[in-house]
């Protein structure tokens, strides 16, 4: 990413972005099966060429993103804590998001998603992509905008997400205290 040209915004606002999409909303209290391109094709060979090329992309992402892991490199490299827990989310540590498609890159994620684990410790989940113009990564064009002026794109690169690698709410993520 261009740094001279992203703007950085507040933890808080670009979280709440991230969680509170239509697509979010509707989702936290239904979850349907959601299309993407890791599910079966139409058995030709360019769905398989895709399917390759996807996951050879998420695996870019992966190694890209596998420090992470550690929590405390990722606030290092300006990777802040939103807000609390959100159910189906996690904990979204956001840096920078992007003017437009052209400052994307997959390897360089604006946002990390922790989920917490039982010990009180957070995992790596999911990178999330913010744009303040329309964009798409890997094929999936980024959520509208809704409470906030961003698109979005999380990427369920680290923990399975049953509804797709793109979708946006992860039923298997909760929050200690908040579910019931």
């Amino acid at each position: 990413m261009n740094g001279s040209s992203l703007r950085a915004v507040g933890a808080l606002g670009l979280a709440t972005a991230l969680a509170l999409t239509p697509a979010s909303l509707a989702l936290a209290e239904e979850t349907p099966t959601g299309t993407h391109h890791d599910e079966a094709g139409d058995g030709d060979d360019t769905g398989t060429e895709e399917a390759a090329d996807l996951d050879a992309q998420l695996e870019r992402v992966r190694r890209a993103t596998a420090r992470y892991q550690n929590v405390r490199l990722a606030e290092a490299d300006g990777y802040t804590l939103g807000e609390s827990c959100i159910t189906g989310l996690g904990y979204h540590f956001v840096r920078e998001v992007a003017e437009s498609q052209e400052e994307l890159a997959i390897t360089e994620p604006n946002s990390m998603v922790y989920v917490p684990q039982e010990d009180g410790s957070l995992k790596l989940a999911a990178v999330g992509y913010v744009s303040k113009r329309e964009a798409s990564l890997f094929g999936e064009e980024f959520t509208p905008p809704a409470t906030l002026p961003y698109y979005t794109l999380h990427a369920w690169v680290w923990e399975e997400n049953p509804n797709g690698v793109f979708e946006h709410i992860n039923p298997n993520i909760s929050c200690p205290g908040r579910d019931g």
